[in-house]
């Protein structure tokens, strides 16, 4: 099949925002356009849900309590032992 080109007007700073996004995933952004292309195609629409923007999904206070957590889990505080059933885990919960 024949290659076309398209020309997209797109913010700089929006446009290095999604190249670092999927330079992280191993894509360039001619693939990952193309991977979009292909969804929408398959989907016959756009290939995910249009919702309101919001501008913070959590409240400082969830963020700060987000990030302890994932300290914690980091310096591997606060775990539970490990279970070698699915019963040893359930009584491990409701007690």
């Amino acid at each position: 099949m024949a290659q076309k080109s398209i020309q997209v007007r797109i913010d700089g700073k929006l446009k290095k925002q999604a190249e670092k996004l999927f330079a992280s995933l191993g894509l360039d952004l001619p693939t990952a356009i193309r991977i979009y292309f292909v969804q929408a195609v398959l989907t016959g629409g756009i290939p995910f849900a249009l919702t309101e923007q919001r501008e913070e999904r959590y409240t400082k206070k969830q963020l700060a309590y987000i990030a302890k957590l994932a300290n914690e889990a980091r310096e591997e505080k606060n775990l539970s032992p490990p279970f070698t059933s699915a019963d040893e885990l359930i009584k491990a919960l409701r007690s």
